[in-house]
């Protein structure tokens, strides 16, 4: 590609396969419990609808300009239940965070004191330097000071305030108390003409409010209006320039990660499957959560991490495919 292509975003991308991908990195795996099943089609399909093409193309093409300063925000600890956080998220921003960095980007991850530790420690597993930035619940400052200071902002399952902007985790709870509202950042990156994604799997996330109007009209009963204390729900009113829904914010990653290699049509940015399970068993001994019980083991949302496994596999023979030489069959 040369400089001008790239300035202006003219990659050729195959759109079969970015098609495809979005449609793997929706296919919902949840059993039965404490998260609620059924959004995650409804919900692409309105991302799809307000992007107006592929996810995976359309947060791909961001990155479709010279190396640039991004900043990746994720991590959801809990006190009491999920000390330094749960694995959704962490996983999935290394895994970006890594392809970022061998396309020539300067990446740096935002994430709160208590989930810092995980972050530095799948880092060191992928022997990738990436500085881990721990923001205060009220630190403004710093959030205007980073939002000046990057050019592209990615936030991976990381809560983005209600109508009364406060957050809430999926069920209604509020984490307000404990973990830092990153609104302001968004926001004033957007207003200083910075570029921005958000990467999301419940309504909740920074970049849903993208979707907002249509989750609360025809999906009301996932706001959980009536549960939360403010009474605004917990579906996120932030926008970003991009959302992506995924069945994990990991896989939306994954996806997105997949989306690079095929802007680039490089193989060797795309995840893979060897590379995911590993990551979910590190994170095991970091004390990241499964999300989807509560448990301390490698599954990612309730979902086993051979599935989650496969899903990259499948991505990654997508990629492979497209990048391969056309040939011609004669009979």
């Amino acid at each position: 590609m040369t400089d001008t292509q790239a300035e202006h975003g003219h990659f050729p991308m195959d759109v079969i396969a970015c098609e495809n991908i979005d449609r793997l990195i929706n296919v919902e795996m949840r059993s039965h419990g404490s998260l609620p099943r059924g959004l995650k089609w409804p919900m692409y399909l309105m991302a799809r609808d307000a992007a107006g093409m592929s996810l995976v193309e359309a947060a791909a093409r961001e990155f479709a300009r010279p190396p640039s300063k991004v900043l990746l925000v994720s991590g959801a600890a809990v006190p009491g239940h999920m000390p330094v956080g749960e694995n959704d998220g962490p996983l999935g921003s290394v895994v970006l965070a890594k392809a970022l960095a061998a396309m020539g980007n300067q990446v740096s991850i935002l994430t709160d004191p208590a989930a810092a530790e995980p972050f530095r420690g799948l880092l060191r597993a992928i022997g990738l330097k990436v500085e881990v930035i721990e923001l205060g619940l009220d630190d403004v400052p710093l959030q205007e000071r980073l939002a000046a200071e990057n050019d592209i902002f990615c936030a991976i399952e990381r809560l983005g305030g209600n109508t009364n902007g406060i957050i809430y985790g999926a069920t209604g709870v509020s984490r307000a108390s404990h973990r830092a509202n990153l609104d302001h950042l968004f926001r004033t990156a957007r207003m200083l003409g910075k570029r921005t994604i958000g990467i999301g799997d419940g309504g909740n996330e920074i970049g849903c409010g993208n979707i907002y109007e249509s989750l609360s009209r025809e999906m009301p009963e996932y706001a959980y209006k009536d549960t939360t204390p403010c009474g605004g729900g917990v579906y996120s009113v932030v926008e970003t320039d991009v959302l992506l829904i995924a069945n994990s914010s990991n896989m939306g990653a994954n996806g997105l990660t997949a989306g690079l290699a095929l802007l680039r049509q490089d193989l060797s940015l795309c995840h893979t499957p060897d590379a995911e399970l590993a990551l979910a068993h590190i994170g095991v001994g970091l004390g990241l959560i499964d999300g989807g019980s509560g448990k301390l083991r490698p599954w990612c949302d309730g979902v086993p991490p051979e599935a989650n496994a496969a899903i990259v596999q499948a991505m990654h023979t997508i990629v492979a495919q497209s990048l391969a030489p056309a040939s011609t069959r004669q009979f």
